[in-house]
């Protein structure tokens, strides 16, 4: 209860502690016969009356404060907290009023305002909250998700608030996505973690459950900077235990599957109607999200990772299915958890000194270095003056005698595998500088 509220009670106290009762006396006293005695103390008992009774509504209107402050009713039953940028913290009585409510971050602060929740209903102060949300474009048509965790003390039914605001919070956001889970039993590592990263617990709970069930495609640290909304599309490509959803997170700010697609097979050279096995999924790269996608064409197998916003190639990977050979060390392809392999270290049987006759028995001749660089090169899309650190070599790989070219620009490593007589690419590369 707030300093208005208190002297709006007092005012009212005030002015019905002394009632007039004027005209009630004067008609009893037209009923009475005999002579009417004035008592000269009565104006001062009646104001002693009247101060008693303020005395006593100012007793109640203290004792309320205490109630809301500081009795029973003040000890916490659950603390919910609304993520979606901003984050919100509302701690709850088993009445369901709001003992307190905290902004945790700086959006946070921008959604309460100047809003004055404590000793409201629970159901008004999370209106109030989405409301603000809205109003204030933290939730629209082009980020639509929002994370709704409880925190049951005791014996408190987590369970059934957090369906029952998960329902309520729908029927709100029409179009929206709302995503409810119950974290009373987070442990002392997710507290930790929001600690450290400056989250709710609801939103560290969140991100612990991806990065432990996505296959070590992501870490803590990456993830705690995004929106609700990212993650929660992020969330659609693994198993997440104990989050209920409902709705669809909105990907409208990104550029779309088909134009992810378009730019990819542009840079491989290819048309729809030459790829088969084609899979497209949104995630989170290199510091943006992307779409990543699969395809294959013959016996190539392509992988790329398309920027979801502005449709730049963040990275790539083009091999001919079985010809990379197994002495490198392996990682699992973030899509479809194939194995590719990384050749840097070179402990396979091929000799690094091997030179190959100049003709093979069919007749044909090596391209040559310069052939080698240029078709490197063209598959990039950049010139020889604008790499660093360009390197080629003559190898055998697998049974191919093939030129390894590498070169860096602008923060990423290329390397290649270009077949030595015949000039195609038999395997490419493109990842961020370490």
């Amino acid at each position: 209860m707030n300093n208005k509220s208190i002297e709006s009670l007092l005012s009212s106290a005030v002015k019905n502690a002394a009632p007039d009762v004027l005209d009630t006396v004067l008609s009893e006293c037209d009923r009475k016969e005999g002579r009417v005695i004035i008592m000269a103390n009565a104006k001062k008992k009646k104001t002693v009356t009247a101060i008693a009774a303020v005395a006593a509504m100012l007793v109640l209107v203290l004792a309320g404060v205490f109630f809301i402050g500081g009795g029973p009713s003040a000890q916490i039953a659950a603390v919910v907290s609304l993520d979606v940028n901003p984050s919100i913290q509302l701690e709850v009585n088993k009445h369901e009023k709001v003992i307190d409510a905290e902004a945790l971050n700086a959006d946070g602060e921008t959604i309460l305002g100047d809003m004055d929740l404590e000793g409201t209903d629970l159901e008004v102060a999370v209106n109030a909250v989405v409301g603000s949300m809205l109003k204030n474009g933290y939730l629209d048509d082009m980020a639509n998700s929002i994370l709704v965790s409880v925190k049951g003390n005791g014996s408190y039914d987590a369970q059934a608030l957090k369906a029952r605001l998960g329902e309520e919070i729908s029927a709100l956001l029409s179009n929206g996505a709302v995503l409810t889970q119950d974290i009373s039993d987070a442990d002392s590592e997710v507290t930790a973690l929001a600690e450290k990263y400056g989250i709710s617990v609801g939103k560290a709970s969140l991100i612990n459950e991806i990065v432990t069930n996505d296959n070590g495609r992501h870490d803590f640290d990456e993830l705690a900077g995004l929106s609700i909304n990212e993650l929660n599309l992020i969330s659609k490509n693994t198993t997440v235990s104990g989050v209920d959803s409902e709705g669809t997170a909105s990907d409208k700010a990104y550029i779309g599957k088909d134009k992810a697609l378009g730019a990819a097979l542009k840079h491989a050279g290819l048309s729809k109607s030459d790829i088969s096995g084609l899979e497209i999924e949104l995630d989170y790269e290199y510091g943006v999200m992307v779409y990543e996608i699969e395809f294959d064409c013959g016996a190539n197998e392509y992988d790329y990772d398309i920027n979801a916003l502005d449709g730049s190639v963040e990275a790539y990977d083009n091999e001919i299915s079985g010809s990379i050979s197994s002495g490198g060390t392996s990682y699992k392809s973030k899509a479809s958890g194939k194995v590719d392999y990384d050749d840097d270290d070179d402990d396979d049987d091929d000799d690094d000194d091997y030179t190959p006759a100049k003709k093979t028995e069919s007749g044909s001749e090596l391209i040559g270095k310069d052939k080698a660089v240029s078709v490197a090169l063209g598959s990039a899309g950049l010139s020889k003056s604008d790499v660093r650190e360009l390197e080629v070599e003559l190898d055998r790989d697998d049974g191919n005698t093939v030129y390894e070219v590498s070169f860096k620009n602008s923060g990423y490593e290329y390397e290649y595998e270009i077949d030595a007589y015949s000039a195609a690419i038999l395997f490419s590369d493109k990842e961020l500088d370490d």
